[in-house]
Parts: C-alpha cells; sequence; structure tokens
C-alpha cells in the first residue's frame, strides 16, 4: 500500500511540477485547460503501453506475459493512472473532465473494451483532455515503468500470478 502511495504522491508532485513551470511560461493565458502552445489535435507521442511496456515490466519482475499476468497488471497500471488522474482534474478544477472521465473507465472502461488497453485509452483521454498533462504523462510514463519494476515494487510480492485488486493490498 505504501508503494501505492508513494507512486501517486510522486505523480501529482511531479505533474505540479510540471503545471508550474508551464503557468510560468504562459502566465497572461486564463484558460484552465491549455498552454496555448500545443495543438489541440497534436497527436500523442507517448509509445501504447500494450503490449511493450507491460511485457516489458512482466520480464523485469519475472513474470510470465500470461493472460492474467497482464490482465492484473493493466488493471494495477489502470489504478494508478485513476489516482493520478483525479489529482490532475482537481489542479485544473476541471469537474467535467473528472465526470466524463469517472463515466467512461469506472468499472475498467467501455462495455465490450479489452482490459489490457484501458491504460491506452486512459492516456489518450487524458492526452486529448489538456495540453498541459501531456508534459506530465510525458515524465510519469518512464518513472511509473522504472517504479514498477524496482526491487520495492509491490509486483515482487506475488508468485508466478499476479492478482487483481493488487492496489487494494495493504
Amino acid at each position: 500500500m505504501a508503494f501505492f502511495i508513494v507512486l501517486v504522491v510522486l505523480g501529482i508532485v511531479g505533474f505540479g511540477v510540471v503545471s508550474l513551470r508551464a503557468s510560468r511560461e504562459n502566465d497572461d493565458s486564463p484558460a484552465p485547460t491549455g498552454t496555448g502552445t500545443d495543438s489541440p489535435g497534436e497527436p500523442r507521442d507517448i509509445p501504447p503501453l500494450f503490449p511493450d511496456f507491460l511485457h516489458g515490466v512482466l520480464f523485469a519482475v519475472g513474470k510470465e506475459p500470461t493472460p492474467q499476468n497482464l490482465l492484473a497488471l493493466s488493471e494495477y497500471v489502470s489504478q494508478m493512472i485513476s489516482a493520478n488522474a483525479y489529482g490532475w482534474f482537481h489542479q485544473f478544477g476541471d469537474a467535467a473532465a473528472e465526470a466524463r472521465f469517472s463515466r467512461r473507465f469506472r468499472g475498467g472502461g467501455p462495455e465490450g473494451q479489452a482490459l489490457e488497453k484501458v491504460p491506452d485509452d486512459m492516456i489518450d483521454f487524458l492526452w486529448d483532455w489538456n495540453p498541459r498533462a501531456r508534459d506530465a504523462l510525458r515524465e510519469w510514463i518512464p518513472r511509473l515503468e522504472s517504479d514498477l519494476a524496482a526491487p520495492e515494487s509491490r509486483l515482487w510480492l506475488y508468485g508466478d500470478e499476479l492478482p487483481f485488486g493488487m492496489w487494494e493490498d495493504t
């Protein structure tokens, strides 16, 4: 549980630093949902998490990329992205975006969506939502990968099969 809390705090702090830098560079911009320096339709430049990111994390922690492990890790990563997303929505005071995100992703994403693709869908949502989130995501995703593979990662606590609901374990 402490590892998850540290990840969430690091993500929120990291996003705050990036946002503060962006806001200082764009003090004359009153809009809370953009810096004015990025085009709203800028294509995502963060590589998809499925499959390479997830496979890389599983390999780093000595787990096989079985369907169970991929789905459990996807669920875990989705929870981490959600925790950061809610912090970012609050930071920017965008309750409408928070409500849209909640409607879309509560319960594992839209009907029929493959669970292993939910983290990428969340990143796409955040990418399109606010241009200032892009720098935070660019910094946070590589750090997330390192943290998940680190010796103190909770992924090491389990045997060959990762369980669902890892973020709830204390």
